[in-house]
């Protein structure tokens, strides 16, 4: 192969890329062949691998503290072992569903996060400096021939950028347009072999990018073709929990963009369905959840000072005074485009999720981590003060919702079963069905709060058992909820688990008063 220079020999290309692949249509081919469903096609998974070497030669530069942010980090992003068994597209092999079941992402978001600087205006000059020249280094100008610059994935392709918008906090956005080549005849004469692939970049500035509890890591890389000699991309995250604020803050606000048809109301629909497959797969730290939506920086340009209590979709129903949202016909075009969106509940579904994750972050136990499939869990049995220090809560409160005492776990009251609500799709857990004596089973391993759900909403935040002595402890009643349900915030406690100490409020209002309960 002919000398293709420094872009060439790029440290995460091998030579067993370079022989296995002398030419685009190899490549192409070997791609194709892997990517062969309407769900994870071809484009999306070549999209993918020119991202993935794009992003390599970006962020070679290791000192600038370079995170993946944005929707191409969604498939790194959920623990082995944490993907639900009902959420994905029946009958693809060879490609995790990690990598099928989120939306379509053509875009490489990426932040830089150690340029910066105690003055904004040098921060931002200093920014602007560091990531514009990444970019340009990389990326040719248009129609720039005779050197190796611009030249990538082993001689494959030529990227071009043309004018990049930099914005005055640094922020710097483009397309750089990824150009199959013929590699044969060197880097003075490269003829185009197939269409040019655009690729959307986006490097945000530290101001907008918050990192609350450190970066998280990624649990694979972000595309699932391994390819001979391809080292692949899997750079440190932005923490889950700012992703998800972001999106679940902006959903609740104005939007802020020029997509919308005329004056017709338009909204960021992609996010829902974002913010959907991150609570079904990603484990969220409920502090860090908290901090991140307390200082979301989105929430000073929608002009709010918090997110809405109870969790309201901007608008989402005529009640409120904004301009309604056509959110069921725009997450139904979304899903037109992308199959692997089909598997997702419907517009009143996800909202429901949402809003019930939202609504039930402020009582979650400190210390506690949202596990798919099974909601708020404690890692350990908190003792009464450290769940005190946590949570903000004072010592006796948290005694009193402790599922230990001094001496071990606590008794559930004689005369019935100790047995939490089951996750969605799920039956009880064999030792739960059996614990008929009284007995709560006792488990090692987390301490468990039920999933949060459009069924089970009224368990948030209350998920521990609390002995028979405490059975009037006084409370705060019940709140109306965004989706016309109610949700029993009262300081009451549990006779039975799945008996509650009646709040007053008519059986049918309260979801922890269930019809059944005689008090």
């Amino acid at each position: 192969m002919p000398d293709f220079g420094e872009m060439d020999t790029a440290e995460h290309l091998g030579d067993a890329f370079r022989e296995e692949f002398p030419r685009w249509q190899e490549l192409r081919g070997a791609v194709a062949a892997r990517a062969r469903y309407p769900e994870f096609n071809e484009r999306r998974a070549l999209q993918q691998v020119l991202m993935s070497d794009l992003a390599h030669r970006i962020t070679s530069d290791q000192g600038l503290g370079w995170l993946l942010i944005g929707s191409l980090a969604l498939p790194a992003r959920p623990a082995d072992g944490d993907w639900p068994a009902d959420f994905g597209v029946p009958g693809i092999t060879g490609i995790p569903q990690q990598y099928v079941m989120p939306r379509d992402a053509f875009d490489l978001d990426l932040c830089a996060s150690a340029v910066t600087d105690p003055d904004p205006g040098r921060a931002a000059d200093l920014y602007r400096d560091a990531v514009e020249g990444a970019v340009r280094r990389v990326a040719a100008p248009p129609g720039h021939t005779g050197s190796a610059h611009g030249i990538g994935l082993g001689g494959l392709v030529r990227y071009t950028a043309g004018e990049l918008n930099v914005f005055p906090n640094g922020q710097v956005m483009g397309i750089v347009t990824a150009t199959p080549v013929d590699p044969r005849f060197g880097p003075r004469h490269t003829p185009t072999v197939d269409d040019p692939i655009p690729i959307e970049i986006d490097i945000k500035p530290p101001a907008k990018v918050a990192v609350t509890g450190g970066p998280d890591t990624a649990h694979r890389p972000v595309a699932p073709i391994n390819l001979p000699g391809f080292t692949p991309f899997q750079p440190p995250l932005n923490p889950a929990v700012n992703q998800l604020a972001d999106k679940l803050t902006l959903l609740t606000g104005k939007p802020r963009g020029l997509r919308g048809e005329g004056d017709r109301p338009w909204h960021r629909y992609k996010d829902v369905y974002d913010a959907y497959f991150m609570l079904r797969t990603c484990r969220i730290d409920a502090d860090h959840m908290r901090e991140a939506v307390k200082s979301n920086w989105n929430l000073g340009p929608m002009g709010m000072d918090r997110v809405p209590v109870p969790y309201r979709f901007y608008g989402q129903d005529s009640d409120g005074p904004e301009p309604v949202v056509p959110w069921n016909e725009g997450l139904d075009a979304l899903r037109a485009g992308s199959p692997q969106l089909h598997q997702y509940p419907g517009w009143h579904s996800m909202r429901e999720t949402l809003g019930a994750f939202m609504d039930s972050l402020p009582a979650a136990p400190g210390g506690s981590t949202w596990v798919p499939g099974q909601g708020w869990s404690l890692p350990y049995a908190q003792t009464a003060s450290e769940s005190a220090r946590a949570s903000g809560v004072s010592p006796k409160a948290a005694r009193s919702r402790s599922t230990t005492t001094p001496d071990g776990p606590r008794r559930s009251p004689s005369g019935g079963p100790h047995t939490l609500p089951p996750a969605p799709g799920r039956r009880p857990g064999r030792n739960a069905a059996a614990a008929t004596d009284g007995e709560a089973p006792h488990r090692a391993g987390p301490s468990r709060m039920p999933p949060v759900t459009g069924a089970s909403r009224s368990w948030a935040g209350t998920g521990f058992a609390r002995s028979a002595r405490d059975t009037r402890t006084p409370g705060r009643g019940c709140v109306a909820s965004s989706q016309s349900t109610w949700i029993c915030q009262s300081e009451v406690s549990w006779a039975r688990l799945r008996r509650a100490v009646h709040c007053g409020h008519r059986p049918q209002q309260c979801l922890h008063c269930p019809t059944s309960d005689q008090n």
